[in-house]
């Protein structure tokens, strides 16, 4: 499918609430997040392992936030993703998890990494504890970050009402913005600028929103068979 260049004609603006739909789940889990982070830095009795342990009552909020968003935003279509897009998707998804690990390198960090407290729920239930924090990475993540960064901010970005524009426009400042955002969203911040212009690349492709949550899945799966295998648990 052909890069689009041309400006969407300018409408007016998306209603609030059509806005809402693609940024709640996205702003719900970086909440979340936030109060890790934060919570860290100030060395506060609920930073660390609170904040692992406490990952499935994110996951759940997350999920909650997308069983509600979900079906109000008709562009996530299973039937809009072609055979040859889920192949291109798939190909990307493995390629951005191995550029992850080859860029988990001194220069390519940005602050540091937390690593998971996969015990924090004891040895029994640690099983159950991993299992959540798979699902949450491989799926409810894709699913939340994809209808912020590429559903809605990176057509956005090009004016007017952000339903109308394709997924398949190249606009050059939407691209590079989505994809220093994402990046900046990661500690391996190397890494995620570049998972932001490969997943950026799926959407210009395919013109399916559906690909680049495939794509983002296979990335994050991936990565989380390799924590489980490695014991990596600074990558989540």
């Amino acid at each position: 499918m052909p890069l689009l260049t041309e400006h969407p004609a300018q409408t007016s603006a998306a209603p609030p609430g059509e806005i809402a739909w693609r940024v709640a789940p996205f702003a719900v889990y970086m909440v979340f997040t936030a109060i890790a982070e934060v919570s860290t830095l100030l060395g506060l009795p609920f930073s660390g392992a609170w904040a692992g342990a406490l990952y499935p009552v994110r996951a759940v909020c997350v999920a909650v936030a997308l069983v509600v968003c979900l079906p109000r935003c008709p562009e996530l279509m299973p039937k809009d993703m072609t055979g040859r897009g889920i192949l291109f998707a798939s190909m990307v998804g493995v390629a951005v998890f191995a550029a992850w690990l080859a860029l988990d390198v001194p220069w390519g960090r940005v602050g540091t990494p937390v690593a998971f407290p996969h015990r924090a729920w004891g040895d029994d239930a640690r099983p159950l504890l991993l299992a959540i924090r798979f699902l949450g990475a491989a799926v409810l993540v894709p699913l939340a970050e994809e209808l912020f960064w590429r559903s809605f901010l990176m057509r956005h970005i090009q004016g007017g009402d952000f339903r109308t524009v394709p997924l398949s426009r190249f606009h050059p400042l939407s691209f590079i913005a989505v994809t220093v955002l994402f990046g900046l969203e990661h500690h391996l911040l190397v890494a995620g600028m570049l998972a932001g212009a490969a997943y950026n690349m799926v959407a210009l492709r395919t013109g399916s929103l559906g690909c680049c949550v495939l794509a983002h899945a296979v990335t994050n799966a991936l990565l989380g068979l390799w924590v489980l295998y490695a014991g990596a648990w600074e990558l989540w």
